[in-house]
């Protein structure tokens, strides 16, 4: 059973050209996530502004972000998205100094899509801005970014 979070209606929408995820997961959860190679989606909350040092120096506003990543090595999708969602971690990428802020997290996972293909689907929405140039793409080649912010003004999560 999908993991339902109020951001599904997004992959719902019959308007919306958007991959279905094959699973969703919260922190609570993430022990379920099936240990394959495959890409991600991470959904998060910052309540606050939060300031990040890398790539350079951004102060991303309070809002919903999500950011495209994948899990091909060891421990696949279960290693990568759980670690992610894992309260108990010391940051090393970009994405966990905001997701160690996160008012709510949640993942979704795919084996039939890569990263830049999920962040390209999401923009492609019209929905989502670039805050941050640079930022998880550092080994991407045709992405400028693979962090998102959700621009609706009703808020997803």
């Amino acid at each position: 059973m999908r993991f339902q979070s109020p951001i599904a209606q997004l992959f719902d929408s019959s308007r919306m050209q958007l991959p279905q995820p094959l699973g969703w997961s919260d922190p609570e959860q993430y022990s379920q996530i099936p240990k394959m190679p495959g890409a991600y989606l991470l959904l998060l909350t910052l309540n606050e502004p939060t300031t990040i040092l890398r790539p350079k120096a951004t102060e991303l506003p309070a809002g919903d972000y999500v950011y495209a990543g994948s899990a091909n090595g060891p421990g696949g999708l279960q290693a990568r998205l759980g670690r992610h969602l894992r309260p108990d971690k010391k940051a090393r990428w970009h994405i966990d100094h905001l997701s160690l802020r996160a008012a709510a997290l949640y993942g979704a996972w795919y084996t039939d899509q890569t990263e830049c293909q999920l962040r390209e689907a999401l923009q492609a929405t019209g929905l989502f801005q670039i805050p941050c140039p640079g930022f998880g793409s550092s080994d991407c080649r045709t992405c400028l970014s693979h962090l998102l912010r959700w621009q609706s003004r009703e808020r997803p999560l």
